[in-house]
């Protein structure tokens, strides 16, 4: 789809709204996946995600795109 010239201007004119909002839409989703496996009345993860937790740190907040979210390497 970035082929098309059209679409490559409206990119160059507004950016590439698409994957800003996929971009965002996982970074949120990441977000609430971790609130939610956090057990409130001990303040511990919950067992079935301590597992999780541990595979790995958190990505912090970005202002840029998610490079995994581009229009040309998601396969439909």
């Amino acid at each position: 789809m970035h082929d098309a010239p059209i679409y490559a201007q409206l990119i160059s004119e507004r950016g590439d709204i698409p994957t800003l909002v996929r971009s965002e839409a996982r970074r949120l989703q990441r977000d609430f996946e971790w609130i939610l496996s956090w057990d409130p009345s001990t303040g511990a993860p919950l067992p079935a995600s301590a597992a999780r937790l541990a595979a790995g740190p958190r990505r912090g907040f970005s202002t840029g795109p998610d490079p995994d979210d581009r229009l040309d390497s998601t396969s439909f």
